[in-house]
């Protein structure tokens, strides 16, 4: 039976040391927020776990086998979903392997998060985010 706390503790080792733009804990200021965003908006623990360990696999030595022997290949799988992979595209990281609907719930909850916490970010790397963060065209970026 998957262990949310087990989960919580795992990424918060494998997170120790990192900060984000304002100084805070990495983890407690972003991968626990975007699964409070998860949760709160009616995710499973399945969906709360991979939420948790959305990160590991690109910003820590934590790998999918791993995450797959301690969490299960449920979870495993749909980190690896949420996971930056191959070449940047000309909107910034590209995730080929984003495809169910619980990883992109995840993703944009992961997206709310940077939003709501970017404050702090050079202007240039601001405007950069909002432009990827757009799901429409509206002809202003001819």
């Amino acid at each position: 039976m998957l262990n949310l706390i087990e989960v919580f503790d795992f990424a918060e080792k494998k997170h120790d040391g990192q900060l984000d733009d304002d100084g805070l804990s990495y983890f407690h200021a972003h991968c626990v927020h975007v699964a409070h965003i998860v949760k709160e908006s009616g995710g499973t623990p399945v969906m709360i776990a991979a939420a948790l360990l959305h990160d590991v696999l690109e910003d820590t030595d934590a790998t999918f086998g791993e995450v797959a022997e301690k969490f299960g290949m449920e979870v495993a799988n749909l980190v690896k979903e949420l996971t930056h992979e191959g070449e940047k595209d000309h909107y910034g990281r590209y995730f080929p392997n984003l495809k169910s609907r619980d990883a992109i719930v995840i993703k944009m909850a992961d997206r709310m998060s940077n939003l709501l916490r970017m404050d702090n970010w050079p202007e240039k790397r601001q405007a950069h985010y909002l432009k990827k963060s757009r799901f429409w065209k509206d002809g202003s970026d001819k």
